[in-house]
């Protein structure tokens, strides 16, 4: 398993050869969670998705959550987040209520999580609408002997329930750094899909996730 998780990883980052004919973009997410008793936590995101190409913020957010923690392998949670996505015309802005509940389990070396979230999303200019959105990710240390260094493989889509269909899709691969159970730092490599009316754009992204637990 551990042989075909590398392989599968090195074929994902080697994709990023090929991104000549498609959108690149330089993801970064920062994120603090204070734990302020044994089943609750609060916490803040904050994000942006920028283009070499074109040098600009394609799309920057921030968010508030709170989260209960139900036992070891299941958690629920609430988030509110203020999101702006650059159009032609400027920033469109958006805000969105989400609840989200997330399961976690370990299979040998392996840790397996799968999270599901409803999103409404609401607008000034557009029609607000609900989406569902689900990911499930695979996570293993490359090396018997290193527990701080983990690898790791996820999908994730949106489906909009308005559509009746699902308008975005991403596969993840890349490598999680954690220490002493307080500081996380994520370098990983994403294609994703996202639907037009007419077709389906593609892009492939390089992200940095640093993430501190208190």
């Amino acid at each position: 398993m551990k042989k075909t998780l590398t392989i599968v990883l090195v074929i994902l980052f080697c994709r990023i050869g090929m991104a000549q004919e498609r959108n690149f973009l330089l993801w970064n997410q920062n994120g603090m969670e204070v734990k302020i008793s044994d089943r609750y936590s609060v916490g803040v995101n904050e994000k942006i998705h920028y283009n070499p190409r074109s040098g600009e913020l394609n799309m920057k957010f921030g968010d508030v959550f709170v989260k209960r923690h139900f036992t070891d392998w299941f958690e629920m949670g609430v988030t509110g987040r203020m999101l702006w996505l650059r159009e032609n015309t400027g920033w469109l802005q958006e805000t969105r209520a989400m609840l989200f509940g997330n399961l976690s389990t370990g299979l040998d070396k392996l840790e397996v999580d799968f999270s599901n979230r409803i999103e409404y999303r609401m607008y000034e200019v557009l029609a607000n609408h609900l989406r569902h959105r689900q990911m499930l990710s695979v996570e293993m240390p490359p090396f018997a002997d290193v527990r701080w260094l983990k690898v790791y493989l996820a999908e994730e889509s949106f489906f909009r329930f308005d559509e009746r269909q699902i308008h975005l899709a991403r596969l993840y691969g890349g490598t999680k750094i954690r220490y002493s159970n307080s500081f996380e730092l994520k370098v990983y490599y994403v294609l994703e899909k996202s639907r037009k009316p007419s077709r389906w754009n593609t892009s492939d992204v390089i992200g940095l996730n640093l993430n501190i637990e208190l």
